[in-house]
């Protein structure tokens, strides 16, 4: 999603319009605008606090980062591009990276819930630096999953 689509679907939760204001420019038909004049017109249409570029649902997929194939589940819920609940469930069989991951899933809900998905793109948490990296990775699959 490019940074002008992600201004948009924010513009769009929040109710506002999106738009292009121009400057200095005229209609053909205008001959009395000064330069200085400008017009309105929109870049794209108009969303509502109620569009989003994401459908509403609950999404699951697993994160994989490192080197030694580490991953992790994710469940997210999006209202209106909105992470209403997340779940992290952990993979690792090794006592240490499974104490990361469970670390990192009870920290993940108070970090991510009640934020645009395109806001969030998690570093270090609980101590975890590299379970963030599995659980962006199931956050890019879940967007791409629920883009409209």
């Amino acid at each position: 999603m490019t940074d002008l689509n992600k201004k948009i679907a924010t513009a769009a939760m929040l109710g506002l319009s999106a738009g292009v204001v121009l400057v200095g420019c005229s209609s053909p038909n205008d001959t009395n605008t000064p330069p200085s004049a400008s017009a309105s017109r929109s870049a794209a249409p108009t969303a509502t606090a109620s569009e989003s570029v994401y459908a509403d649902g609950t999404y699951s997929a697993d994160g994989e980062y490192g080197t030694q194939n580490s991953s992790i589940g994710v469940t997210v819920t999006l209202g209106q591009g909105v992470i209403t609940q997340v779940e992290v469930a952990p993979h690792a069989t090794n006592e240490t990276s499974r104490d990361f991951q469970e670390r990192f899933a009870q920290a993940a809900p108070k970090a991510v819930e009640g934020r645009p998905i395109d806001d969030v793109q998690l570093d270090r948490l609980a101590g975890s630096s590299g379970t963030p990296d599995g659980f962006n990775d199931a956050l890019a699959k879940i967007k791409a999953e629920a883009s409209r």
